[in-house]
């Protein structure tokens, strides 16, 4: 792990085990050979006829080299998408990028005629496939694909969509990256001067301690984003306007629909946990109005919601105090945890860097050929880049311990994906307010840093998806201007947030500055973090019941998470029924508790509040 350069300190990743470059021969000769791989396979499947007990054979074969060879597929894009996020700037790796989309698409070309006869073919002819000895293994997946193909057009407009998808649908996602990366915004600086700062920087300035900051990196980075805001909304207006045109023409009754299915739960779960967080949303609201009255104000504005508590010399975290703490967190749980965060740690996987041109946010990212995985991030040494790293620390382990199933049972949903991660939270939170040295002033810190995340959980990722339903919803009758897009966002806030939020506060910029929004392989990607979140909780409470005799079973969920359902895992591994409230219920009282807890620290650390 590289020196650090600052007092606080960071980690630059070490990509060399992929490849050295984008020109390198090794990756020219792996780009090559994927290229060759797709063209091949695209016309054996052309070619190779209905399913039927005479084209077993060729039909498993097919299939399993489609496997391995997407699993190189996956490999490939990691290094390309580490590379394009850590310089949004580098035209090579924007190029690579295109490249990729490109050939995805081509792989796409290998399904449609699968999807096509899979559509046709019949149960028994179907089952026997499954009974292949060598795909018995992968059955979840190829049942799904099985259910997909029904939702599909006729093969010819499904590969004119694929090469369509490139070079339109994938490029106003495109866009949007490259334009989110470069943007900058100013703020006053300490001496009357205008500070530039990269829009990647923007989520870590909005905890800092000081609430004319907070105003005006809120104000600042509006004012950038109103400045591309045409721009903006022709992204996101072509996004969900393709998703929906799309989604009529192959049959989908519903917009929602395919985010269910690609999340592997049903919409009955989904409105039981959607039901479930509506009737608790006095917890988190309770937990705000807290803090405004700890910040002096009757409402928050939506740049204080991740404010620090009004503490002299709020504390700093180095990042090698850090590392050692979740070090110590990971093990006391599972020793095999530590080990794998200090592997991780120590072999280069992790990007941490504050710097212009990074990406915004933060990702967990693996490759199945390599079994590595690279976790892309920006510390500035605070409480809340803690917390990130556990969580995609938590992401890294789920996929060391799936390393060794074949990659059709390594594609989890990303409601199962969040399981890991939220669990490692809990796990370093719970660590740090256990500190035998832990002064109630610590611990009022730590409990706020995770009802903040509660909050985002509870209230902030409700209000995306309320967002994004009403953006469906309007969109399917037309484009919605830039003041209309400011106007729904500052509504959804305004219903969710209730009485905890200054209403002439609102974000009505956070649609362009969210990028959740532009994402094109993944259409609601807000309510998966919800019940990763609250799913996760729940598994998290078991643990803490039972202790190290809960592993095994911990391991056998997550590696579970690519061969069945949400329902299936919940009901086979923890024995509860996720379409009913008991088990969010469940969940949402370790938020009570937290918060109950909480208020029952802020008499000794605020004796005035």
């Amino acid at each position: 792990m590289p020196a650090p350069e600052t007092e606080i300190g960071f980690a630059n990743w070490d990509l060399s085990a992929f490849f050295e470059s984008l020109g390198s021969e090794a990756y020219l000769a792996c780009l090559h050979d994927l290229e060759r791989r797709a063209a091949s396979l695209r016309d054996r499947a052309r070619v190779l006829g209905p399913l039927e007990s005479a084209r077993l054979a060729a039909w498993t074969q097919l299939l399993l080299d489609l496997e391995e060879a997407s699993a190189r597929m996956g490999h490939l894009a990691t290094y390309v998408c580490c590379r394009r996020a850590e310089d949004t700037r580098d035209e090579e790796a924007g190029e690579a990028g295109s490249r990729l989309d490109r050939l995805q698409a081509a792989f796409r070309q290998v399904e449609i005629p699968l999807e096509a006869a899979l559509k046709v073919a019949s149960t028994a002819d179907f089952e026997a496939l499954l009974a292949e000895p060598e795909l018995q293994s992968a059955a979840w997946s190829l049942r799904r694909m099985r259910e997909r193909s029904r939702l599909t057009m006729e093969a010819p407009m499904e590969s004119l969509l694929a090469d369509l998808e490139v070079t339109g649908f994938q490029s106003w996602e495109r866009l949007y990256e490259n334009l989110a990366g470069s943007l900058e915004f100013e703020i006053p600086g300490p001496e009357g001067n205008l500070l530039r700062i990269p829009m990647s920087l923007k989520t870590s300035m909005l905890e800092d301690p000081d609430p004319e900051v907070r105003r005006a990196v809120m104000e600042g980075s509006n004012r950038a984003w109103s400045q591309v805001a045409d721009v903006a909304a022709a992204c996101l207006n072509c996004v969900a306007g393709h998703r929906l045109t799309v989604q009529g023409r192959r049959g989908v009754g519903h917009f929602l629909d395919e985010a269910v299915f690609d999340s592997c739960l049903g919409r009955g779960t989904l409105e039981a946990l959607l039901e479930a967080i509506r009737s608790r949303w006095e917890v988190p609201r309770r937990y705000l109005q807290a803090k405004a009255r700890l910040l002096g104000v009757e409402r928050l504005g939506f740049e204080d919601l991740a404010a620090p508590l009004p503490l002299p010399e709020p504390e700093g975290v180095s990042w090698a105090g850090g590392c050692s703490q979740i070090l110590e967190a990971f093990g006391r749980f599972a020793p095999e945890l530590g080990a794998f965060a200090r592997m991780a740690l120590e072999q280069g996987w992790i990007e941490s860097e504050p710097r212009s041109g990074k990406a915004p946010g933060g990702f967990c990212i693996s490759s199945i050929p390599l079994g590595q995985s690279r976790i892309f991030m920006t510390f500035q040494g605070r409480m809340g880049d803690l917390s990130t790293l556990a969580h995609e620390l938590g992401h890294a382990w789920h996929e060391w311990v799936v390393r060794d199933l074949r990659p059709w049972t390594r594609d989890y949903p990303m409601t199962l994906a969040e399981t890991a991660s939220t669990f490692a939270e809990q796990l370093l939170g719970d660590f740090l307010l256990g500190e035998p040295a832990a002064e109630d002033r610590r611990k009022a810190v730590l409990l706020d840093r995770r009802l903040e995340e509660a909050a985002t959980y509870l209230l902030n990722i409700p209000m995306r998806f309320l967002f994004e339903e009403r953006l469906h919803e309007e969109r399917a009758r037309g484009e919605l201007t830039v003041s209309r897009l400011k106007s729904l966002m500052a509504r959804v806030q305004e219903e969710v947030y209730g009485p905890v939020l200054d209403p002439t506060r609102t974000d009505p910029w956070f649609w362009a500055s969210k990028g959740h929004f532009y994402i094109t392989s993944t259409s609601f990607y807000n309510f998966p973090y919800a019940f990763g979140y609250l799913f996760s909780l729940g598994v998290y409470a078991r643990a803490r019941r039972e202790g190290p005799a809960f592993l095994p079973r911990y391991r056998e969920l997550l590696r579970r998470t690519g061969s069945d359902s949400c329902e299936g895992v919940a009901r086979e591994v923890l024995g509860v029924n996720l379409e009913e409230p008991d088990f969010w219920l469940e969940s949402l009282e370790l938020v009570q508790g937290d918060l109950e807890r909480f208020e029952a620290l802020l008499p000794r650390v605020f004796p005035s509040s």
